[in-house]
């Protein structure tokens, strides 16, 4: 089944529209990954150096999503303002997840939280979420409230088609992997006993340093992913608006469960745009037992 017709038959007309928007400006991004690898002389609101592929993906994807009309308001870690639109969907995006992995080949990925309030918004107030993966395929994981499904890039003839690959994907009962980001000398001590537990566990370390990447694999073989919080850095480093939350939804479709250590993340209320939070995302039961270990009451 192509994408179109899934959308038409799944999703209101508001979020076909957004994540018909995405997946064709996707294929713009993913084509200009090798041309545009320069750091500019800029950086983001979070004080980040930017490169040039971090500004030409902002633009391609504020461009599309503003062109359907169903947007509000396009929301970027990569702006300091948000672009206001008149549709009634409000994104908030992380336009080129994993950039600082060019030069290394790296996967590298794209998020999107689609909210029904203006921003910034509660995770509960997400009617749908996107990640995209750019690596040897091309693919597009979302969920609009009913399972999570993905769809991947095939060329036909001059052309290309998003093709359904996997409905209603879920977490496997059994985990297999985990990453945290960080230095661990830098993680607080619960964080860092958590990790010390995993060598008697089985499970394997698959870390690649960008979070699309690294829960792609979380969802693949069930686990857990963090960017924990660090004795200097007690809120993480992960946007919530913009990462953390639209993960966190699609996690939970897909059976798992998001912590920032306290609590679930889709009930955290942020009150900045470019707000951070600790992350502990994947396998019900291990996000459970590491937020147990760092808020035992």
């Amino acid at each position: 089944m192509k994408l179109e017709e899934f959308l038409r038959l799944n999703a209101p007309e508001d979020l076909a529209a957004l994540t018909a928007a995405v997946a064709k400006a996707s294929l713009e991004v993913w084509g200009s990954i090798p041309f545009k690898t320069g750091l500019l002389e800029e950086t983001n609101p979070s004080g980040e150096a930017q490169k040039a592929i971090d500004v030409y993906s902002n633009d391609v994807f504020v461009e599309a999503l503003i062109a359907t009309g169903h947007a509000a308001e396009v929301a970027s870690e990569e702006m300091e303002e948000p672009v206001e639109s008149k549709g009634g969907v409000s994104v908030a995006m992380d336009p080129l997840d994993g950039s600082s992995n060019v030069e290394t080949n790296n996967p590298l990925g794209s998020i999107f939280g689609f909210y029904s309030d203006r921003l910034p918004a509660s995770g509960r107030r997400l009617a749908g979420a996107l990640y995209v993966t750019y690596g040897a395929s091309l693919t597009l994981t979302f969920s609009f409230g009913k399972g999570v499904h993905r769809f991947v890039a095939l060329r036909e003839g001059a052309g290309t088609s998003f093709q359904l690959f996997g409905v209603g994907l879920k977490l496997p009962e059994k985990p297999e992997v985990y990453g945290f980001g960080g230095s661990r000398s830098e993680w607080i001590p619960a964080v860092a006993r958590f990790w010390d537990s995993f060598d008697g566990r089985g499970l394997r370390n698959r870390y690649c340093g960008t979070f699309v990447g690294d829960y792609n694999q979380v969802l693949a073989r069930g686990g857990i992913f963090s960017y924990p919080a660090l004795v200097k850095r007690p809120k993480g480093k992960l946007r919530v608006l913009y990462e953390c939350a639209p993960m966190a939804y699609i996690n939970e479709q897909a059976g798992g469960y998001a912590s920032d250590g306290s609590g679930n993340v889709l009930d955290i209320e942020p009150r900045a745009l470019a707000e951070t939070s600790p992350l502990y995302i994947g396998s019900a039961g291990l996000v459970h037992e590491i937020e147990k270990s760092i808020s035992p009451t």
